[in-house]
């Protein structure tokens, strides 16, 4: 699937164009802006991970690294740290504690140096983040099971493989919030269309993350035929 064909069902879905028509450079930047904002509100709802990664990163005795792309720890920003481990210089492997905030300040000495990393704290910074560190392992690697999430669109001739429901829920939510920008009514359906298809990604999202469903925004609802407006 092409960026453009998102943008492009999303048009028609709203009536701008019929089955077939190619939307002018015009309209669909104009849809690619809002597909963006559309994943950018996925995301803040922790409802778009790519699923789980797996990445190492170098321990040189900081207290604290720099964690995206072209930092320290140089990665895509993550979702979510599901797990992370040290694995020592010599291959040996010990998990570590995600802490809160309030759990690692707690720790007594946060200058203690050490072979493994007990806690570590991740402060979801953006775009940069950093992870802090105690005790401080002047070697081995850090081992971080990471959710990552759909990164924004960039170019209409670009290829996405986007997971199963996602197109759906994309596209019509797309499409809903292109209704004001090109003076079209709401289709009949389509809300009811894109609350299903956003319901579907946010159990499954659920489950993924182990995490109660977040509560999804109200989508407006197309009025009954013969109703005014």
């Amino acid at each position: 699937m092409l960026v453009s064909d998102i943008c492009n069902y999303a048009l028609v879905h709203i009536g701008a164009y019929s089955p077939g028509e190619t939307p002018n450079t015009n309209d669909q930047a104009i849809a690619l802006f809002w597909a963006n904002l559309t994943l950018d509100s996925l995301s803040a709802k922790k409802l778009s991970p790519l699923g789980l990664l797996a990445a190492t990163y170098a321990l040189t005795g900081a207290s604290s690294y720099t964690y995206g792309p072209g930092e320290t720890w140089n990665g895509a920003r993550p979702m979510k740290i599901k797990s992370a481990s040290v694995i020592a210089a010599n291959g040996t492997q010990k998990s570590v504690r995600i802490a809160s905030a309030e759990e690692y300040r707690a720790v007594a000495d946060l200058t203690r140096t050490g072979i493994f990393v007990e806690d570590l704290l991740w402060d979801q910074g953006y775009p940069t983040g950093n992870v802090y560190v105690t005790p401080m392992p002047a070697a081995g690697n850090m081992l971080l099971e990471t959710y990552q999430q759909i990164l924004n669109f960039v170019n209409l001739t670009d290829t996405i493989n986007l997971a199963p429901g996602y197109p759906e829920c994309v596209v019509t939510l797309v499409a809903l919030k292109l209704c004001n920008p090109f003076g079209r009514p709401i289709p009949p359906g389509l809300a009811e269309e894109a609350a299903d298809a956003l319901m579907t990604i946010t159990g499954l999202q659920a489950e993924i993350l182990g995490s109660s469903p977040p509560v999804g925004p109200q989508l407006p609802m197309a009025p009954p035929p013969g109703a005014k407006t």
